[in-house]
């Protein structure tokens, strides 16, 4: 049970999985882990845009620290943070950082569940989660922010009741009319099947009110994975929103995989993300991950959402090279 808890409150920080222990003792433990990770990008990049020159760099450097404290037999204290350091173009020699702090959070769990504090991820990025395994995928939670991951003051609960993960979280706004909570179960089933459902809301500082409804269906079998989710609410009092992500994975016994993923998104009727996208993938070792990916970006020009239109889009072709520890 402790280690189902202990995965509930880190559930969103995948680069985890190879943290280092660099500290044991007297019921306390520090973890540190992160990830260097070469992204060049070729013809296009992921919004649309030409790349002018040979390769647009998008490589990043992540960095966290980890760590929980047994307080007695039924309560443990845990704390985490970590951020995130982006490449200037090869013509900018500034001293301006393209640094992001990602997460930063403190929390309690026991035998009831894990309640955590900070900048987190809300109640609903664990079924966006279920279709986010490709390259380019991972938008259905970016539409409203009771339901986006990364969120300042936000207080997050998990508990595991049987088969389901149960998530619940609230925002608590910095300025007025900004509050915002969301909920979420995703349920497991010992055939490798997951279903998932969950909604959010929140208020926008102009007056809008924003909410969210998503939901999400998952198959696992051997080297199989493959996964749905659909998400549709409100995007201000005038539009709507919806979207559709669909990813498939397959990882043969030699650690070669193939990847495909399927992203449909509009606001107020119009399109803002429209694109298939192959990958092929090797595990060298696992930490160690390269990737080819090749991205059609299917919108046209004029499609986008409010002031932000786009050209005709270019393909995107990535090659990237993961480091985990």
């Amino acid at each position: 049970m402790k280690k189902t808890l202990i995965t509930l409150a880190l559930a969103s920080i995948a680069s985890t999985a190879t943290a280092a222990n660099v500290y044991n003792q007297n019921g306390s433990e520090l973890n540190i882990g992160g990830r260097a990770e070469f992204r060049g990008d070729f013809n296009g990049t992921e919004d649309g845009s030409k790349v002018e020159g040979t390769m647009k760099n998008k490589s990043r450097f992540r960095l966290n620290v980890g760590g929980s404290t047994e307080i007695n037999q039924s309560l443990t204290a845990y704390g985490f943070y970590e951020g995130e350091q982006t490449v200037k173009s090869s013509s900018d020699n500034s001293k301006e950082s393209g640094f992001n702090q990602r997460y930063m959070y403190a929390g309690l769990k026991g035998n009831w569940g894990a309640l955590s504090f900070g900048r987190q991820n809300t109640a609903g990025v664990q079924i966006s989660d279920m279709s986010d395994i490709a390259t380019f995928t991972g938008a259905q939670k970016s539409f409203i922010s009771s339901g986006d991951e990364q969120v300042n003051n936000t207080i997050a609960y998990g508990v595991q009741v049987g088969g389901a993960n149960v998530q619940a979280s609230y925002i608590l706004g910095e300025e007025d009319n900004s509050d915002g909570y969301g909920v979420s179960v995703l349920y497991s089933f010992p055939m490798g099947v997951g279903i998932a459902l969950g909604y959010s809301a929140n208020d926008v500082h102009d007056d809008d009110d924003q909410d969210q409804i998503i939901a999400g269906v998952n198959y696992t079998r051997g080297g199989l994975y493959t996964a749905l989710t659909y998400t549709n609410g409100s995007y201000n009092d005038e539009d709507d929103f919806n979207g559709t992500e669909f990813a498939v994975k397959y990882k043969f016994h030699n650690n070669f995989m193939l990847i495909g993923a399927y992203q449909n998104q509009e606001i107020g009727g119009d399109k803002t993300a429209d694109f298939f996208e192959a990958t092929a993938a090797y595990d060298f070792a696992d930490n160690v991950y390269g990737y080819l990916s090749y991205m059609n970006n299917r919108l046209d020009a004029g499609d986008g959402y409010g002031d932000i239109r786009t050209v005709d889009a270019e393909d995107t072709v990535r090659l990237g090279l993961r480091y985990t520890f």
